[in-house]
């Protein structure tokens, strides 16, 4: 234990050191003397609950601004994993997971939450089915790295993500486009502003739709459809100077199919246990399903954010209200037999209501206090489609399943931050925050007989604090250390119908960093941190029906190195980087629940030899589950390096300008399961796009293309009695036609 401590201690010291020599490097750079380029824009976030610019806060963030994100070809909000270093966004088929340095969401049910939790002009969006945005009207998006226990702190153990719409104001204002691209995709964005003195009012709409890019090459049928249609309103009041006032309304149907198009990984399907006849799709973008998957989530959203005005303090609410409705359908073996089929309804209704204050003024004592109150009614409802699961028994019949579960949450935390510049260099900030989360839950098997109700209930209670120390060597450089906590609540799984509760995860980070403009041209920003990861939520699945279920593993550790650069080392030329390196793997994990492969010839509960594979092919169905130490092996979904390079260069043609940009993303393999036997390749993928923008300065023509190396990476990769993969969309092209007044 020694040892390992004191390799542990070795590593962490080199990764502050190699932090140390960048920052000093970035800090002899001022005298080097700009080549003529342009200021980089300063943008102003709200990561501390005011706003403040971006390289005086001292905590990991990167923040993009709308334009950047259309620049680069950033669509939604999977696509952040390809310009934010240190998150990975990925999915589990019908729930998207968002991971930061190793700290991720892995839950698939109704009333679970998001690690990384997503927030809409500061509302709490808790349906975790809802994490896959697609973006329009977005003035910037704040990426929030490590534990967030006090100010973002409701389960925010790997971070937070921050999305700041634009805001109605003076004039006219709008934009609309229209983007054709292959499979026949449709997108449509508008965007209408209008205002005049204390009252404005806005539109947002997107509608988006495709055929789909997998074939069943069984009937010739497209899967992975897109229909999306997503609304938002907003009405922004402001009677005088104290008050400001914004009313949000939202919808949001998003009928995704992609999840659910289940192809059967390396072959390996529990249907082929039932005949060697079983026809099973091999080559990528191709299935042969006798279910036609289906995943749509319906949400319905109000908000109410306000801010007042005094002398000392600002007092700032925020409101929010939502329903959300989940219907999902998966052919799990994957194959045209019907031996494992996956149906899921779920919904939630949760009201959200933070109030907090922050200081003003320009002494050296500065503060934020608030509260929050979180209730959610979260269910599966088997009047509209049961969740459960059908399976062909050794004998050949059918049997279904199901279960119909619902959890309630009531929860009230309090939170606390004081910052005290002890010198005019020297800021000390602490911060806590105080959760207590009641949890209940029931559930009633439904079919094959209708059971007894189970109950179950517990509450959940933690202080999580934090602290950090910032010092400004000059006007071009700040230097930063941190500690903080934050815990992830216990709770019931739904989806499981389990009445015991998986417990609460924590996360302790250390953090040393540092933010530099060593010229107005060049911006290199680097931190370093080290991970404490105990009681982690884990997904883990049924071998035999498929349902996910979480567990705690013991404790894992994590530690990393990032960087994040932004140049205009000449005119009309931009340019943005960054990398992420990464350890994270499980110190302790003795039982873990995992799947493997069983030998040719025998399955679980059949004889062995009854039923064989077919000869030669290994592994060729029907998983088992087994109970192994897998300590020491990654954690899922946390590729070593990431990497990303992106930019833009304009170039006036006389009748207009053409502008060239683009982005280049790696990440390195990854593991989809605690035992490290399903492997995520290393993948690089290239988006590009050139506009022409036309001398009224109000029309534009785009030409773009996405994953332009055609690489082959998955969407999704699952284990459970089969392993089923997703791939992601291959290379993708089209037009756009933008009008901008």
């Amino acid at each position: 234990m020694r040892v390992a401590k004191s390799i542990v201690n070795r590593r962490a010291l080199l990764l502050a050191t190699a932090i140390g020599a960048a920052a000093a490097t970035a800090a002899t750079a001022q005298d080097a003397g700009a080549p003529g380029g342009r200021d980089i824009e300063e943008l102003v976030v709200t990561a501390q609950r005011r706003e403040e610019r971006l390289q005086d806060v001292p905590v990991a963030v990167t923040a993009l601004s709308g334009e950047a994100l259309e620049s680069l070809g950033i669509e939604g909000s999977k696509e952040l994993s390809q310009v934010t270093p240190g998150l990975n966004f990925t999915q589990s088929v019908y729930s998207p997971q968002p991971t930061v340095r190793g700290v991720g969401t892995r839950g698939v049910g109704s009333g679970d939450e998001s690690v990384v939790p997503i927030y809409i002009n500061g509302v709490y969006q808790p349906f975790i089915m809802a994490a896959d945005l697609q973006l329009n009207n977005v003035q910037r998006i704040e990426v929030l790295k490590g534990p967030q226990g006090a100010l973002f702190g409701r389960n925010a153990t790997g971070g937070a993500i921050n999305i700041v719409t634009k805001r109605p104001g003076e004039g006219f204002t709008g934009s609309a486009s229209y983007s054709y691209g292959r499979f026949n995709e449709h997108v449509g964005k508008a965007y209408v502003s209008a205002g005049s003195g204390p009252l404005g009012a806005d539109l947002a709409v997107i509608a988006r739709t495709d055929d789909g890019y997998i074939k069943d090459v069984l009937n010739g049928k497209r899967y992975g459809r897109v229909k999306d249609v997503a609304v938002r309103t907003q009405v922004a009041f402001e009677p005088t100077d104290n008050i400001s006032l914004l009313l949000g309304v939202g919808h949001t149907n998003n009928a995704d199919r992609t999840g659910s198009a289940n192809q059967a990984y390396a072959g390996n399907t529990t249907a082929r246990r039932f005949g060697p006849g079983v026809f099973v799709a091999t080559r990528p973008y191709e299935a042969a399903l006798n279910l036609p998957p289906n995943n749509k989530v319906l949400q319905n959203s109000g908000y109410l954010v306000g801010t007042f005005r005094f002398d000392a303090f600002d007092l700032n609410t925020v409101t929010g209200v939502q329903t959300n409705k989940l219907k999902a359908t998966a052919d799990s073996d994957a194959t045209p037999l019907p031996a494992l089929e996956l149906f899921v309804a779920q919904g939630s209704r949760s009201v959200y209501q933070e109030v907090y204050g922050a200081s003003k003024g320009d002494g050296p004592l500065s503060w934020i206090v608030g509260g929050v109150y979180y209730r959610d009614y979260a269910s599966s409802n088997p009047s509209l489609a049961p969740s459960g699961t059908v399976t062909l028994n050794p004998n050949g019949t059918f049997s279904r399943s199901t279960n119909a579960s619902s959890i309630k949450t009531n929860s009230l935390a309090a939170y606390a931050q004081v910052t005290y510049d002890v010198t005019e260099a020297l800021s000390v900030t602490v911060a806590g925050r105080y959760t207590a989360d009641e949890r209940s839950f029931t559930n009633r098997v439904l079919v094959p007989t209708v059971g007894p109700l189970a109950t179950g209930g517990k509450t959940f209670k933690k202080f999580t604090p934090s602290a950090n120390a910032a010092y400004r060597v000059n006007e071009q450089l700040n230097l930063y250390a941190k500690a903080g906590k934050a815990f992830k609540s216990g709770l019931f799984s739904i989806v499981a119908g389990a009445v015991r509760p998986v417990e609460p995860e924590t996360v302790t980070q250390y953090e040393v960093g540092f933010k530099a403009d060593p010229m107005p041209w060049f911006r290199l920003n680097g931190s370093a941190y080290y991970t404490d990861y105990k009681g982690l939520q884990t997904t883990s699945r049924d071998p035999a029906t498929g349902i996910a279920f979480l567990q705690n593993a013991a404790s894992a550790e994590i530690y990393g190195v990032e960087l994040e650069t932004v140049l205009r080392p000449v005119d009309r030329l931009n340019l943005t980087g960054g990398v992420s390196i990464l350890h994270a793997e499980y110190v302790r994990f003795p039982n873990a629940q995992i799947s493997v492969p069983n030998p040719i010839g025998s399955a679980v509960g059949v004889p062995t030899g009854t039923q064989p594979c077919p000869a030669g092919v290994f592994p060729c169905g029907n998983n088992s589950g087994a109970i192994v130490d897998v300590s020491g092996n990654k954690l899922i979904r946390t590729p070593f390096l990431t990497a990303n390079l992106g930019g833009d260069y304009t170039v006036p043609i006389g009748y207009g300008d053409v502008v060239l940009s683009g982005n280049i993303y790696y990440s390195g393999h990854s593991w989809w399961d605690a035992l490290n036997r399903l492997r995520e390749r290393s993948k690089t993928l290239v988006n590009a796009q050139a506009r022409w923008n036309l001398p009224d300065e109000h029309t534009s023509f785009t030409v773009w293309g996405e994953n332009l190396l055609d690489i082959e990476h998955n969407l999704t990769l699952v284990t459970s009695s089969s392993d089923t993969n997703v791939f992601a969309r291959p290379r993708t092209y089209g037009v756009r036609l933008d009008y901008r007044w």
